[in-house]
């Protein structure tokens, strides 16, 4: 789910996924008649609406109607409403929250074309991302040159506060022999910056196999493309992102062996929902080849205030979970299933987003960073 824009006339080439308008409705987004009454969420009563914002508040089914087709984001809010999330300025800077600044635009410049991702800080020298930024196995082994390589810190890749680069790229063992599937957990990379990084905090990692909990709330985060949609500028790069959900999946031990050596695998995933209870992908009785290697389940077909799926571009963003109190990068993004059901467009409601997983995957990542 990354991008390409090509400087020729800036025309942005899309590698997978058909980018079309979707329609905004006026509707309050803080409607009192979309709270829920009690103070907890029904699809998590575990954790209670504390929200001055709503943002996890579930629509009531039949509160809001809804197209059956949208991009990123519910049809009746504004992108503008998700980049705010993502600046944590209030009211967006409580621990309701995590620190989004963490988060950066990874560009690679490709003769005439610029190929955008995502990833996130994790320590003062390394930043944690998708393989698939930087090598499609199916398509190349080699690596992007390092000198076309920059980190983009900020909210706006097109006014970046400041511009990093890497030293070093190192994509997991198992990705440059794979076919480019998230079957196995394995779409990681570690970019080393050449010069290490003192004014952010780094996101904390989850290495533990225990923290995830099914149904808790996530927030994810990334520099997906929005441009082609209407009210974009379509020759800017797009805005950091943030938006909320509920874990719907957590897949464990996945392996694969390289050259004697054994890797650990995992998976994170969750459904966009709609607000009219329609398209809950993950919580009905139809799944594909892809969908299967989820796993069983279920989903709750409410959708949350302010929640979103997955664009191109977000590819390498994080998955944030709050873990016994502390927000933590529980996996980092992939893409998502092909083809969830006839007619659904991807990106758009009923879309499952896949992440792969870093508590699997502890022993790798640590053994780099460390």
């Amino acid at each position: 789910m990354l991008f390409q824009k090509t400087y020729t006339g800036l025309k942005v080439l899309f590698l997978s996924l058909f980018f079309f308008s979707c329609s905004v409705e006026d509707i309050d987004p803080v409607d009192a008649d979309l709270d829920n009454s009690t103070g907890t969420n029904p699809i998590n009563p575990v954790q209670p609406n504390t929200s001055g914002s709503l943002v996890y508040a579930p629509t009531a089914l039949g509160k809001v109607s809804s197209s059956p087709q949208t991009f990123g984001i519910r049809n009746d809010k504004k992108l503008t409403d998700y980049e705010a999330i993502a600046t944590n300025v209030a009211p967006f800077n409580t621990d309701e929250f995590p620190d989004f600044r963490s988060v950066v635009c990874i560009q690679i410049e490709d003769g005439k074309d610029v190929i955008v991702g995502s990833g996130v800080i994790i320590s003062s020298q390394w930043v944690l991302t998708a393989a698939h930024n930087f090598l499609l196995p199916e398509e190349t082994k080699n690596l992007p040159r390092l000198s076309d390589v920059s980190i983009l810190i900020g909210n706006d890749p097109n006014r970046p506060s400041k511009s990093l680069k890497v030293s070093q790229i190192i994509v997991h063992p198992h990705w440059t022999s794979s076919d480019g599937g998230f079957e196995k957990g394995t779409d990681l990379a570690l970019l080393k910056l050449a010069t290490p990084i003192s004014d952010i905090t780094p996101a904390e990692v989850n290495f533990d196999l225990n923290g995830e909990k099914d149904k808790a709330y996530i927030w994810t985060c990334g520099f997906g493309d929005y441009s082609q949609q209407a009210g974009q500028n379509k020759d800017d790069y797009s805005k950091k992102h943030a938006m909320v959900n509920v874990l719907d999946r957590i897949v464990n031990g996945l392996t694969t062996t390289i050259a004697g050596t054994t890797y650990n695998g995992g998976l994170l995933a969750f459904d966009f929902d709609a607000p009219d209870g329609n398209y809950n992908t993950l919580g009905d009785n139809i799944a594909n080849e892809q969908e299967r290697v989820l796993g069983s389940g279920n989903s709750a077909p409410e959708a949350l205030e302010m929640e979103g799926g997955t664009v191109q571009g977000d590819s390498g963003g994080p998955i944030f979970i709050k873990i016994n109190g502390v927000w933590k990068v529980c996996g980092l993004l992939h893409g998502g299933v092909d083809e969830v059901r006839a007619g659904l467009k991807d990106s758009s409601y009923g879309d499952i987003s896949i992440y792969c997983r870093t508590a699997s995957a502890s022993s790798w990542i640590q053994s780099i960073t460390k």
